[in-house]
């Protein structure tokens, strides 16, 4: 359970700080720039919500992935979504942070897992495998988050679900879950092995947005 809880909290860190970055690079940084480091993450947020949509029998419309300055940050991209019920539109929205971070955990698993071969390799083949690794971190998981637009309707949602949530354990009905018999052994390393990677891109959103509130202060 420990891994499980410093995974949530480095999520709800990286949410914090993409929100801080978003806001920060869109005053600081051009759109083609923008466009270009955030390219492989705004790509998967995207195709997220279409991908979702699909399968839930939702209509979908032009997609961009190019971004867009406002005032409260980056509109990194857009896919037009028909109107739906509320249930459907929630699990679209939220459909970027799920990808994403399985996304993320495909990452740490591929890497870690052939590591050693590109140990094996020149130094510069296994110098430019571990700058990927850290860019896709860094990119994925500065774009994951659904925008406000996106979670519309969703806290009604969430206060239903824990309304029934609270009934049902009211009644007296309990649900018995055990993350041993979930969880294989390479899923849970996979998980630990996680909870180390991600404070990659948290470091790497630090450094950032310390070096540019430094530089406007000496200005």
């Amino acid at each position: 359970m420990t891994y499980f809880v410093l995974l949530f909290l480095e999520i709800v860190a990286l949410f914090l700080l993409s929100r801080r970055i978003s806001k920060v690079f869109s005053k600081v940084m051009s759109i083609n720039f923008l466009s270009f480091l955030f390219l492989p993450g705004i790509i998967i947020h995207e195709l997220s919500h279409m991908l979702i949509a699909v399968i839930l029998f939702v209509p979908v419309g032009d997609m961009e992935f190019t971004p867009k300055k406002s005032d409260n940050g980056l509109k990194l991209g857009s896919v037009e979504i028909a109107k739906t019920d509320p249930i459907r539109r929630s699990i679209i929205g939220f459909a970027p942070v799920f990808v994403g971070l399985i996304i993320i955990l495909g990452i740490v698993y591929l890497f870690t897992s052939n590591i050693l071969f590109f140990k094996d390799k020149e130094v510069y083949i296994f110098a430019v495998a571990v700058a990927g690794f850290i860019y896709l971190l860094f990119a994925v998981s500065n774009t994951m988050f659904s925008s406000r637009a996106d979670m519309e309707g969703t806290i009604e949602i969430l206060i239903a679900l824990l309304i029934i949530f609270i009934l049902v354990y009211a009644v007296g009905f309990r649900w018995q879950l055990s993350f041993e018999k979930i969880l294989t052994k390479e899923l849970f390393e996979v998980i630990r092995k996680s909870t180390i990677f991600l404070l990659v891109p948290i470091v790497i959103d630090l450094f950032i947005l310390g070096m540019i509130k430094l530089i406007y202060k000496r200005r």
